[in-house]
């Protein structure tokens, strides 16, 4: 009986995991417009029933897949970098973030963010994760380069939101020069780090 009621939880698992794995393809090769119920139901390869017991709503689906970038895709954060007693240099963050944005991942999550805006459903649905993770991704990168500093979570998130916006405005179009910003910055969080540092 307990072989059994695992073997079930098991399937369960496994048929959610493919429920949001199709989600998050949709999202990436068809955009969050065409990534419905029944485009996820399809690529899955599943009952509609089946979906819905898993995902009631589109909201939900969606929340599902903000999840898991946060829980699996972004691990990265814990795993790039120097683990232990060693922390990473400025540089590194600036690279780990610079990347983290460049990823599939946050195709997807960009996806979802902008049609929430005006997507009720959606929105109720991101909402109470958005803190959560946008939380979670800043303490992590802080704690990669060590609480000691005394302007860490500040400078941290002065990379997030500069190299966000670099990001951005080159979506549509690969922006010349974005490189070169990100390597301007890099010496220019160096600069602010050893100032503000001295200063402490």
């Amino acid at each position: 009986m307990v072989a059994t009621r695992r073997a079930q939880q098991q399937r369960a698992l496994t048929t959610r995991a493919r429920l949001i794995e199709a989600a998050f393809d949709g999202l990436l090769e068809d955009g969050y417009a065409a990534t419905t119920v029944g485009a996820v139901q399809a690529r899955a390869g599943v009952a509609r029933g089946t979906l819905l017991h898993h995902f009631p709503t589109r909201g939900d689906l969606m929340a599902g897949v903000v999840e898991d970038l946060v829980e699996r895709r972004l691990e990265v954060l814990g795993t790039s970098l120097p683990a232990g007693p060693e922390v990473a240099s400025w540089d590194e963050v600036v690279d780990l973030v610079w990347r983290a944005l460049r990823s599939p991942a946050y195709t997807a999550a960009l996806e979802l963010w902008v049609a929430a805006r005006t997507d009720p459903e959606l929105r109720d649905a991101l909402l109470p994760l958005q803190q959560r993770i946008f939380a979670a991704v800043h303490r992590s990168i802080t704690l990669l380069v060590g609480e000691d500093h005394p302007q860490a979570p500040m400078l941290v998130q002065f990379t997030i939101d500069l190299l966000t916006g670099s990001h951005l405005a080159g979506v549509l179009e690969p922006r010349l020069g974005t490189d070169r910003v990100v390597e301007a910055w890099k010496v220019a969080l160096r600069t602010l780090a050893d100032a503000w540092d001295t200063d402490a």
